[in-house]
């Protein structure tokens, strides 16, 4: 691709190019506090995955982080949300975000380029919020996973596991719940089976891994299917 027609894509994208060649900045209103502000974004296209892991943690090259940028934040009120998640709030909900984090909230920006621990901070206020409006597990399950990643990031061992465990239990409260989705299915029993391998939970791992390899609809999943295989065999061998 010319530099001109990244440049034109960028503009059409409706974004603001940054000093980093794979972010732009856009603009939105908060739902809570109504007022517009800017965020950052990551041009999908332009990156080139390195490495990935089982848990799908993927490693890119040049160092980008794409999921740093995942969680929206309003610099004006603080509220803050995966970026699917920001604009699904109810009006009662939007009441006790301004109660609970607007009154204490001090104005800082969030767009442009994050470092792990500035992502953390983004991640820890959307799970915050994402508990005051009572999101579904599956929500939950994303937010401490990709907060897990960043600890991973950080070498933290610690957290990196107490959040994969807060990860755990909200992917079997989803399984378990109503907001499970067909076409997800095979996903969150993978994920179920490749954390309890993380953390240790042998039977429990084999016992998810082979929900998945024997799933009706393991045909359509043949990616998933075959890491559950391979998670499988490292523990019987």
């Amino acid at each position: 691709m010319s530099m001109l027609k990244y440049l034109i894509g960028l503009m059409l994208d409706g974004g603001v190019i940054l000093g980093n060649k794979y972010l732009y900045d856009k603009k939105t209103v908060c739902p809570v506090c109504k007022k517009e502000f800017t965020y950052t974004k990551v041009r999908s296209s332009q990156l080139k995955v390195e490495e990935r892991e089982r848990d799908f943690y993927t490693k890119y090259k040049d160092g980008i982080n794409p999921f740093f940028y995942e969680v929206i934040v309003c610099p004006n009120c603080g509220y803050a949300a995966l970026e699917s998640e920001f604009d699904r709030i109810t009006n009662d909900k939007k009441e006790k975000i301004l109660s609970l984090v607007t009154a204490k909230w001090v104005k800082r920006e969030f767009s442009g380029e994050r470092t792990p621990q500035k992502a953390l901070e983004a991640y820890l206020l959307a799970l915050y919020c994402s508990q005051i409006k009572e999101d579904k597990p599956i929500v939950f399950a994303k937010t401490c996973l990709r907060i897990a990643w960043i600890y991973r990031i950080l070498n933290d061992k610690v957290n990196e596991e107490k959040y994969l465990k807060y990860a755990l239990d909200s992917y079997i409260k989803a399984y378990s719940g109503s907001d499970i989705y067909e076409e997800e299915e095979v996903l969150l029993i993978y994920m179920i089976a490749e954390l309890n391998r993380m953390l240790g939970n042998r039977e429990e791992a084999l016992k998810w891994y082979n929900k998945v390899i024997n799933h009706p609809d393991r045909s359509r999943y043949n990616l998933i299917v075959n890491l559950a295989r391979d998670g499988w065999q490292s523990l019987k061998e």
